[in-house]
């Protein structure tokens, strides 16, 4: 769910985890649908209402094994 408030960022509630942006609802979900129908459906399509990536929008990337000589 997208709640707006006038004169206030949108805040998404995301099923599990804190409140969030539109920009971290986009760099977690939106941008990996793949499918158009799909796609067609995502909430938050605005590129204008979203904005930018912001720091900690998107998962941090994993950190890398050192797997030895296994």
């Amino acid at each position: 769910m997208i709640a707006a408030a006038p004169g206030r960022p949108d805040l998404v509630q995301f099923s599990n985890g804190p409140q969030g942006s539109r920009s971290k609802l986009w760099s977690r979900v939106c941008q990996y649908v793949t499918d158009p129908e799909r796609r067609r459906l995502c909430i938050n399509q605005d590129s204008d209402r979203r904005g930018s990536e912001q720091p900690g929008d998107a998962f941090p990337d994993a950190p890398s094994i050192d797997l030895g000589n296994a």
